[in-house]
């Protein structure tokens, strides 16, 4: 089935247009690398484009209709854009998305939207009788409870048009699996995690109900674990400066219809066994190659006005994809809040232990010819090893790695191949 598109005037396979805004470019919006589409591709899409729209189901035409009701809407809230289409589902797995309509110059805003059109993670909203519960939880839980709360309203909720076209749930979410599947994934951390998050959600579930449960709109736990896999893959965190001052979480209509594009290795550095070859030929490419970006869009801190705006981070042209970075994140925190596995992950690693006495633990286990020693004289090479762990995070303090280290208790082998240092 061939892409359908909406612009952000709805005409058929013609663009849902919002006003333009300005043509400013963006404060410390950085210029990246510039990737241009294959002839062959731009050739299809414009083929695309030219599709009837008697072609379309009612399914598709429904879609489209939905599309503009939200659009209007958006407008109607102070919204403001130019030069970007919505990509309708294309029936092969694929949702929603953004792309642009013309030319988009590197810097030029796309979209400024209000703070207030959206669902925020704050106490307005929750009915009084709950907040002093819902304090206290997560702000998934918070917001996933919001949630609820306006689709039962049903055509009666000041959201209803973005409602509409929030998804029921994200599958790909171990929210959504059963025991055995999460079991699968047979890589210990992100089995723990994704446990303990199924966990946290049924707990929290049977909290609200007890104390709290007109704050659940009626839902049962399945459209609990439902809403709360929804607002974790859609949801913006928001500073209100760059310090991250007033940070908080946000549904924001439009904004999250920009698909994740971030960094990644070319599929030619890649093992031939994960492109139909054979795991003993070796990559096209060298082993760690430079990573590319697909990412086009950055947002703003939140403005005095109470805008976020997004701007372009390259020129992009016209049928391209708009695509915004979800952040450097491992390939189990994809999975486990946003559903799916980016490809070719730089910013992957690999749990190797849990933390230093897990280290020091295994070591004691396969070294015994270095331990087996007196118990003053342990304690002796015991205290010399944390000391030579506490010295290379003081090393690494300035560096990339001195956030990890400082944040992650967790030894692992980082992107690039390399080990953590401690």
């Amino acid at each position: 089935m061939m892409a359908a598109r909406c612009s952000l005037n709805i005409a058929p396979h013609a663009r849902v247009a919002l006003p333009a805004s300005s043509r400013r470019r963006a404060d410390g919006v950085t210029s990246r690398v510039r990737r241009v589409p294959r002839a062959a591709e731009a050739d299809a899409r414009a083929a695309e484009a030219n599709v009837a729209v008697e072609d379309e189901d009612d399914d598709e035409l429904a879609e489209r209709k939905a599309v503009s009701e939200l659009v209007g809407w958006c407008v109607s809230k102070g919204a403001q854009g130019s030069g970007l289409s919505v990509l309708l589902p294309d029936g092969r797995g694929r949702g929603r998305g953004l792309e642009a309509s013309r030319d988009i110059e590197n810097g030029e805003p796309v979209l400024r939207l209000p703070l207030e059109m959206g669902i925020c993670d704050y106490q307005d909203g929750h009915p009084a009788e709950a907040w002093e519960v819902m304090a206290n939880a997560p702000w998934g839980v918070r917001l996933a409870c919001r949630l609820l709360q306006e689709r039962a309203k049903g055509e009666d909720s000041d959201y209803a048009p973005y409602i509409a076209l929030i998804p029921e749930s994200v599958p790909g979410s171990p929210l959504m699996w059963t025991d055995d599947e999460v079991a699968a994934l047979q890589y210990p951390p992100a089995v723990a995690e994704a446990r303990e998050m199924r966990d946290a959600v049924a707990t929290w579930f049977g909290k609200i109900s007890a104390e709290a449960p007109v704050a659940l709109a009626g839902a049962n736990l399945e459209s609990f674990k439902s809403a709360v896999s929804v607002v974790h893959s859609r949801t913006y965190g928001v500073a209100s400066s760059a310090s991250g001052e007033g940070y908080f979480r946000v549904l924001l209509p439009l904004a999250d219809l920009l698909n994740h594009g971030g960094d990644e290795y070319p599929a030619a550095g890649s093992s031939p066994a994960n492109r139909g070859g054979k795991a003993s030929e070796a990559p096209d490419a060298k082993k760690w190659p430079p990573a590319g970006c697909s990412d086009n869009i950055a947002w703003s801190e939140l403005s005095d006005e109470g805008v976020i705006e997004f701007a372009a981070t390259r020129d992009i042209e016209p049928h391209e994809e708009a695509a915004m970075s979800y952040g450097e994140r491992s390939n189990d925190h994809f999975l486990v809040y946003y559903g799916f596995v980016p490809p070719r992950n730089p910013h992957d690693d690999v749990v190797v232990f849990a933390d230093v006495d897990h280290a020091l633990s295994w070591h004691m286990v396969f070294h015994p010819e270095l331990w087996d020693v007196d118990e003053a004289e342990t304690e002796v090479r015991e205290a010399a090893a944390r000391a030579a762990v506490r010295e290379v995070e003081r090393a690494l303090a300035e560096t990339t790695d001195g956030a990890l280290a400082a944040s992650e208790p967790r030894l692992k082998v980082l992107p690039g191949g390399r080990c953590d240092a401690r």
